[in-house]
């Protein structure tokens, strides 16, 4: 269940080693960017193929493998964490200074990789019943559903909204687990175009093509869940105006001003109106660069993010993220292998 071949290993130390290097030698929060980026990829992907198996639908069939390989990422992403807290990243928080009974290093430190850790146990087990078709795979991707909606919620509220400390909203770990699910369907949206041919050929075309409209279907119908979120999340700052939520907003708007209209552009307006065509959401090239864009949206607002509260060095960030991005591809490409020895 646990088991990852050698590539998959090497990978991870070579991942390990750059990053650690950037991080113990340069200063900024660039490890922080990355990892809000590829968490979201590492757990909304497989809560894809949980929601459809918890309502006991197989049209996602086509994607299961390719879905379930990004699992084993979230092992790197607590080993990742591990370094982001050695390289004693967490003076990038304030309440670091101030500790209390729920921000204070070594709870924020161990609650966070447990979380990861625990994610990565309950997907493996899940992948595992599931590629199986066990009896079980139900039981298990309601674990997982539970398991990823904690653990976005509170990489929302530790990773992000501590920065802001003593900024809330409640509203927020709603607002990240849907854009982890929204990325989930980016990614499926790439293997739509480079899997395509393998998927016709063990799946059959007609059925390929049923299942990518679906999925793109979804895709077009969380541009819309995700515009009511962060609509949600803006109401409640405009109209109650309290001083604790306004600061987050306005800070960022005087900051970087009109360019925070970018990211509802981004991530509602294109990939809505894009998708209205079913044209579009049938074409494998052009739901991939749709996918692209909305990955696109999610770095910029992650940006917006963090920029007010540390230095990210261009140079380091893209490094660092590259390094992540291709252990993330080695991952997925033995995943797939893998999950294909096994069937």
């Amino acid at each position: 269940m646990f088991k990852m071949n050698l590539q998959t290993l090497i990978g991870f130390v070579i991942g390990l080693v750059v990053v650690a290097a950037c991080e113990f030698i340069f200063e900024g929060g660039s490890l922080l960017y990355s990892m809000l980026f590829f968490v979201t990829l590492a757990q909304g992907p497989i809560t894809i193929l949980a929601a459809t198996e918890i309502v006991q639908s197989d049209w996602a069939k086509p994607y299961k493998k390719y879905l379930l390989s990004v699992r084993h990422m979230n092992f790197f992403l607590a080993l990742l964490f591990v370094v982001f807290i050695l390289a004693g990243k967490l003076n990038l928080y304030d309440w670091a200074h101030h500790p209390n009974a729920w921000l204070n290093s070594d709870f924020f430190a161990i609650r966070n990789v447990v979380l990861l850790l625990l994610a990565w146990v309950v997907a493996n087990k899940y992948a595992k019943e599931s590629l199986n078709e066990s009896k079980t795979k139900t039981m298990w991707s309601l674990f997982w559903i539970f398991t990823f909606v904690l653990c976005q919620t509170i990489v929302a509220f530790d990773w992000i909204m501590s920065l802001e400390y003593p900024w809330i909203s409640t509203l927020f770990g709603i607002y990240t687990f849907v854009e982890a699910f929204y990325a989930g369907l980016g990614l499926a949206a790439f293997f739509t175009y480079f899997k395509y041919m393998q998927m016709t050929e063990s799946f059959g075309e007609t059925r390929v093509q049923k299942s990518q409209m679906d999925m793109m279907t979804l895709m077009f119908g969380f541009s819309i869940f995700w515009a009511y979120q962060f609509f949600s999340q803006y109401i409640v700052i405009w109209y109650g105006n309290i001083p604790e939520e306004v600061a987050f907003l306005s800070s960022r708007l005087e900051t970087f001003g009109n360019t925070l209209y970018l990211v509802p552009f981004i991530l509602f307006f294109i990939p809505f109106w894009s998708l209205l065509s079913r044209k579009v959401k049938g074409n494998p090239r052009a739901v991939m660069v749709i996918a692209a864009v909305i990955w696109a949206g999610l770095l910029l607002e992650r940006f917006f993010y963090l920029r007010p509260h540390m230095t990210l060095n261009p140079l380091i960030t893209v490094v660092e993220f590259l390094a992540i991005g291709v252990v993330f591809l080695v991952v997925m490409r033995n995943g797939v292998s893998g999950e294909t020895a096994q069937a």
